[in-house]
């Protein structure tokens, strides 16, 4: 299944290589990496991008567009028996344990940039003037698809390509678009289930995935009987000898985004038997469909969910699963039960537990990283034993012999001050230790510390209060302070998160002095989340001057978007169509389709589809074309997968999680 590319890798190849693969993957992680993938497949996985191996020490060759912003993980698929690398950085020299990789799986519940451009907004013309004015202004619009643009453009368009196609990144990037619309699921679901028996495994598991990002009952059967390989679910795949362990996992995680939208009590108990009972019984040396239930079972909304966080910690706990499926537990577990009270004894009782494995030096370094997330998630900042949890953190935070839990910890610290009222102890104690990291920490742990007071203040501001205003100035005073553009930038981003107003013109200063492509990307989408409207101009022509720049191209599209700035679009879809014009590179087509299936602006619709039924456009660019026909078609505000990636220890990958090499992990798909 060749997804579209991660980030940084994705340029790399397209720079050095001829063509990459199109169809769905997302940019998550710096540079050009993805976590390590400790499963390593039974089944041979779909074939990666034609033209692209990854060189071990430089960025991988991705196969396609990404998420518009980051850089995936180097994957590094290792014997079944061995255990990802953890703390040192792999062989190419890629720190993993970077703020980048966190922000990048994590983003998108903070940009919520779709929602932002689909809002009602006062028409063109107006001016910032009247912004403010209410019944004053100009009458407000949407630039949301309309039900009818979609159900008479966007479908048929999709339905007679595929007729028409027969090159894979074409076929797989329609189904995916097709998905993500879900309108008709009924059909859709039928759709989907013909092409499962498809001679091409990268169209079959596509096929699978799709019905995944349906959502809908209409494909629970089917997924059911892929996931436990039933004699219909061969039959489904036309595969006597079994369901590849890829199309097993992908159903897995199907049936996990189906329960995290559905209400009906049954069918949540359906799926959690389901996936219990696969996890529980699963052998096989690969441990892909193992993790895809952990993580899949944590995205299920249960009227009761004890018993089967119960059977996780039980599972946990036993030494005899692989370290890899457990690693996933505790997060697992707490996003269950995040289902119950605050002051729950399941909550306290599954806190406690994970205290007891993150200070333990008998645990395994990938189970103590998730617990770290897992008291992040689960502590509420008023419990009585809040405090215990923030010593326990501070301390790993110094302590821990691994550098991603120690990492961890400030994210985990950011959740709990978030959750305290504005004048508990546990708020005040966890802003003074992240000033005090920020000001004074290790240099590694600096960003982080950073990163993580933007993300406290904006959970605070979501939930109505306010956070300490001596966090917006110190970090205002160490952002300007700072040079290296990297930690700059997650300051930048966190300046952007806490809604620091004071810092706009610091930003775009910056972006004057500092030439490194990454640092003016994520300098402009901190001005993006300011709604810096005063310097959308600035950042406009940046987008128009970054035709060989695909990855600030795309994230200034992205800034532009945030500003609510309606001109992006035309200069993107422009660098689709250049009228008579030689017809840019495939890094730019990629990123301007990209941009434009962010933003998710009804005007795109028509050029998309012009550009996906252009015969002379290459069969990539038609690709990516219907990428972004999908994503602005897209039934939900936020990608699909980002539920997944939410909160996700991402050091514990699997090539069907995130998978660099062929960006053909469920989270490399757009």
């Amino acid at each position: 299944m060749k997804k579209i590319l991660p980030f940084l890798a994705f340029l790399l190849l397209l720079w050095f290589a001829p063509e990459a693969a199109a169809h769905g993957g997302t940019y998550r992680g710096p540079g050009d990496t993805v976590p390590p993938a400790g499963g390593a497949p039974s089944a041979p996985a779909a074939p990666a991008a034609p033209a692209a191996p990854a060189a071990p020490a430089a960025p991988a060759a991705p196969g396609s567009p990404s998420t518009p912003s980051t850089p995936s993980t180097p994957s590094a698929p290792g014997a079944p028996s061995a255990p990802a690398a953890t703390t040192p950085p792999p062989a190419s020299g890629i720190d993993l344990s970077t703020w980048e990789f966190w922000w990048e799986f994590n983003k998108d519940a903070y940009l919520n940039l779709k929602a932002k451009v689909h809002e009602a907004e006062t028409t063109s013309g107006e001016g910032d003037l009247l912004a403010g004015l209410g019944a004053v202004a100009a009458k407000p619009t949407t630039l949301a698809p309309s039900r009818s643009q979609i159900l008479n453009s966007i479908i048929p368009a999709l339905n007679q390509t595929l007729e028409s196609a027969d090159n894979k990144d074409i076929v797989g990037a329609c189904m995916i678009a097709l998905a993500k619309a879900g309108l008709a699921p009924k059909e859709s679901a039928a759709f989907f289930r013909e092409r499962l028996n498809s001679s091409s495994q990268e169209i079959s598991e596509t096929a699978g995935v799709s019905l995944g990002i349906l959502q809908n009952v209409e494909a629970l059967e089917i997924l059911e009987q892929l996931l436990t390989e039933s004699e219909q679910g061969r039959k489904l795949v036309g595969k006597s000898t079994g369901v590849p362990v890829r199309t097993r996992s992908f159903a897995a995680y199907g049936l996990g985004l189906l329960g995290s939208t559905q209400q009906d009590s049954a069918i949540q108990a359906r799926l959690a038997n389901t996936l219990w009972e696969v996890l529980s019984t699963d052998d096989d040396p690969a441990k892909d469909i193992r993790v895809a239930c952990v993580i899949a079972i944590g995205l299920l909304k249960l009227d009761d969910p004890a018993p089967l966080a119960d059977k996780l910690a039980n599972y946990l706990a036993d030494d005899s699963h692989d370290f890899l499926s457990r690693s996933h537990c505790p997060t697992a577990i707490a996003k269950l039960l995040l289902q119950t009270a605050d002051d729950s004894p399941l909550r306290e009782r599954a806190v406690m537990s994970f205290l007891d494995l993150e200070t333990s030096t008998k645990t395994k370094t990938e189970i103590r990283q998730s617990c770290v997330q897992a008291l992040g998630l689960l502590t509420p900042g008023n419990a009585p034993y809040a405090g215990k949890v923030f010593k326990a953190l501070s301390k790993a935070s110094d302590k821990a012999k691994d550098r991603q839990e120690r990492n961890f910890t400030s994210i985990a610290l950011a959740y709990i001050g978030a959750s305290a009222d504005d004048t508990s102890p546990v708020r005040k104690n966890v802003t003074a230790f992240l000033i005090k990291k920020l000001e004074k920490g290790k240099s590694a742990y600096k960003p982080w510390a950073g990163l993580a007071l933007g993300v406290m203040a904006f959970r605070i501001a979501d939930n109505g209060g306010q956070v300490s205003p001596l966090v917006h100035s110190t970090t205002l005073a160490v952002f300007n302070k700072t040079k290296s553009p990297s930690p700059k930038a997650a300051y930048a981003i966190s300046l952007g998160l806490m809604a620091n107003e004071g810092a706009k013109e610091s930003l775009r200063q910056s972006m004057d002095k500092i030439s490194d492509l990454e640092y003016r990307g994520y300098a402009s989408v901190a001005l993006g989340l300011l709604t810096a409207r005063e310097y959308k101009d600035y950042i406009s022509q940046i987008v128009q001057e970054s035709k060989r720049k695909p990855q600030l191209l795309r994230q200034a599209s992205i800034a532009l978007g945030l500003m609510k700035d309606r001109e992006v679009v035309d200069i993107l879809l422009g660098l689709l169509s250049p009228d008579g014009k030689r017809m840019p590179r495939l890094a730019v087509l990629s990123a301007a389709a990209m941009a434009i299936g962010f933003i998710g602006d009804r005007r795109s619709v028509d050029p998309l589809i012009t550009a996906m039924k252009d015969e002379k456009m290459t069969k990539l660019a038609r690709a990516f074309s219907a990428i972004g026909l999908g994503m602005v078609a897209d039934k939900d505000n936020l990608p699909w997968n980002s539920i997944i990636a939410s909160d996700l220890n991402y050091r514990a990958a699997t090539s069907t999680l995130v998978d660099k090499a062929s960006s053909s992990g469920i989270l490399d798909i757009l």
